[in-house]
């Protein structure tokens, strides 16, 4: 977890059906900012935000989909004391 002018921020990294993710969001929200892209075609990455298992944006592949929110519930167990 890191710091930043007060606000703690959680940050996540993993893959999962053939897609890399990354992701981070303050203690203090529900939202995850998250990158997603295929395995070894990190240029061709797609960014989110997704709030309690809802994207702004429409995914565009299940898998892509079943990716980020498989690893969004494991990075929220990774972090058990957040205040959201």
């Amino acid at each position: 977890m890191e710091e930043m002018a007060g606000l703690k921020k959680e940050t996540g990294r993993g893959s999962f059906v053939g897609y890399e993710v990354t992701g981070w969001r303050y203690t203090d929200t529900p939202s995850w900012h998250v990158k997603v892209w295929p395995a070894e075609r990190p240029s061709d990455w797609i960014g989110y935000t997704v709030t309690g298992g809802k994207f702004e944006l429409k995914m565009f592949a299940q898998t892509q989909e079943e990716a980020v929110l498989h690893l969004i519930r494991q990075w929220e167990t990774e972090y058990p004391n957040s205040t959201v």
